[in-house]
């Protein structure tokens, strides 16, 4: 979705990490791109908060770094948070 919003900002490493994840996650790939989404959110509401919104808005921040912490978490928790999300969610 980034991707088409601004072509230039994600870089084709990105996606590949993404892909490489989904393969060697599975079904566990869910919270691991749900937990990288939310650490550069997080991230990103820090620089806003300490530079400025507009100074924020111009700051680069590779988003790999993210992927790989969303990557280890799911490989030590991940099937454990889709089995708490399947039961609490979807029943």
């Amino acid at each position: 979705m980034a991707a088409l919003a601004y072509p230039g900002g994600m870089g084709m490493g990105d996606v590949k990490l993404a892909g490489m994840m989904g393969l060697f996650l599975g079904a566990a790939v869910a919270p691991a791109l749900l937990i990288a989404l939310l650490a550069g959110v997080l991230l990103g509401v820090v620089l806003a908060a300490r530079r400025g919104a507009r100074a924020a808005r111009r700051t680069a921040i590779p988003f790999g770094p993210f992927l790989a912490l969303g990557a280890l978490v799911a490989v030590f928790a991940g099937p454990q948070l889709v089995d708490v999300y399947v039961k609490h969610f979807l029943h």
